[in-house]
């Protein structure tokens, strides 16, 4: 059945948000002001989502996406319309998010990115031997010939995909600063890869096929804002360098003294501090090996490694200054919250891919700890994704 909607506003996703029935309507695509023909996709007890047929009056503000895939892809979000007006979405979001769920308001310093070709990491499905993302409603394979959100040397695998003889399964590909390429591959099928012809026309510095090793290494170095790290290609890195890049001379600029890097990782944020000392936790073992090495060819001799959840921060025998968590979209729990709250440290970074769970965090630690600077930062131009980075300093009555 067909309905008319008029878009009053977005939500958190990015999505355009009206009613029908007395019910809210998330609308994909659209944008505020908008009134629409659309068709109601999937109704729930609370809310419902509808797919735009027909634009009856469009906004000024939209735009010819330069993707021919977006209207059928899941990948993008804001394609419809310029970056500028995105990131005016996405501060608004974060702002309302901040401010419903910690009851604090903020005045963020927004740090924008490239609009196309950054992101050094990308996951594509097979079927058929085609290779793409899935529709935005369903598992239906949507072929494509080039991602505008990649790197242009992970697009150059994507154009060699005739090389690849796989029938079904996934290729995960990942290029460095100097655009090496490693490539993992996972498959139920027999397959064939034409290694010697892909390596004439592309830096290949690795293939995994189903966990084994084929050809080269599992691993490359990345280089960001002077620093070296070692990455595996299950590696968590940052898919934006640039933006990393300026997240490094955020964090760089002062001596934080005696820092524990919670989620450390491979120790990517920790090494880029001015520190006295630096314990890094991380209950990934490859991770910590890695940030071991990491910490070696940066000639930084005071890190050291624990391979442990973040109760054993209660273990470390010395005054910490300052506490730096980067957790997954879940945030902290509960455990490590307690923790940081008992530790007491002068100073508290987090950062988020997740405003949501920041702002439940912060609604806990806001009695103790202030904000002293908000980062919004877009690692994920025409996605609906965006990274926060949160400075907190100790209350003077807490101390």
């Amino acid at each position: 059945m067909n309905i008319k909607l008029r878009i009053s506003k977005y939500d958190h996703e990015g999505r355009g948000v009206s009613r029908n029935n007395n019910k809210v309507v998330f609308v994909p695509g659209a944008i505020e002001g908008e009134l629409v023909d659309a068709n109601i996709i999937e109704d729930k007890k609370n809310f419902s989502i509808a797919k735009i047929n027909k634009i009856l009056e469009p906004s000024s503000l939209r735009c010819i996406p330069k993707c021919p895939y977006f209207d059928v892809c899941g990948g993008c979000t804001f394609q419809h319309i310029d970056l500028t007006n995105e990131e005016i979405i996405k501060e608004e979001s974060v702002k309302d998010i901040i401010k419903k769920y910690a009851k604090l308001d903020i005045n963020p310093i927004f740090i924008s990115s490239k609009e196309f070709y950054y992101r050094n990491k990308i996951e594509l499905k097979i079927d058929n031997y085609n290779w793409g993302y899935y529709n935005t409603s369903s598992h239906d394979l949507i072929s494509i010939n080039e991602c505008l959100i990649a790197k242009e040397s992970i697009n150059k695998i994507i154009s060699n995909k005739d090389l690849f003889k796989i029938e079904k399964g996934s290729i995960t590909i990942r290029s460095n600063y100097n655009d090496e390429i490693i490539i993992k591959i996972e498959t139920p099928n027999n397959y064939k890869i034409d290694i010697d012809s892909l390596s004439k026309e592309n830096k290949i510095i690795g293939i995994i096929v189903n966990n084994k090793l084929i050809y080269g290494e599992d691993n490359f170095i990345e280089r960001v804002g002077g620093y070296l790290f070692k990455v595996n290609i299950n590696s968590f890195f940052q898919i934006n360098l640039d933006i990393l890049d300026r997240i490094f001379k955020i964090i760089g600029g002062k001596n934080l003294g005696n820092i524990v890097d919670l989620y450390c990782g491979v120790g990517t944020l920790g090494i880029a501090t001015k520190k006295n000392k630096l314990y890094g936790i991380e209950i990934i073992p490859e991770a910590i090996k890695d940030a071991i090495f990491n910490a070696k060819i940066n000639k930084q001799h005071n890190n050291l490694y624990m391979l442990a959840d973040s109760s054993k921060i209660k273990e470390i025998d010395e005054h910490i200054d300052t506490i730096i968590v980067d957790p997954p979209r879940s945030g902290l729990n509960k455990t490590t919250l307690n923790n940081i709250i008992y530790i007491k440290p002068d100073n508290i970074i987090y950062m988020s891919c997740n405003p949501i769970t920041l702002a439940r965090d912060l609604n806990v630690i806001k009695d103790n700890y202030s904000i002293e600077s908000f980062y919004i930062l877009n690692m994920f131009p025409r996605t609906k994704h965006i990274e926060s980075l949160v400075f907190l300093k100790r209350s003077k009555n807490d101390r």
